[in-house]
């Protein structure tokens, strides 16, 4: 089976597309960023010893996480 390497090009129109330019080398650490926090969560119910109050405050702070990342791969 013959593999086919693929390139990409980003053009930005500097400076008029400095944001955009910047979100973009940024990217990955923002994904990064992302994982850790939910990996963090993860580790924290894993652990929890949460008052009611506090532990539903998580769980839902956590769904609410998990939706808005789903479908990325983190």
């Amino acid at each position: 089976m013959q593999q086919y390497k693929m390139k990409a090009t980003l053009t930005f129109n500097l400076p008029d597309d400095q944001y955009e330019y910047e979100y973009t080398l940024n990217a990955a650490r923002y994904k990064d960023a992302l994982s850790d926090i939910m990996e963090l969560m993860r580790q924290k119910d894993k652990w929890n010893d949460y008052d009611e109050s506090a532990a539903k405050a998580f769980y839902e702070l956590y769904d609410e996480m998990a939706k808005i990342v789903e479908g990325l791969e983190l």
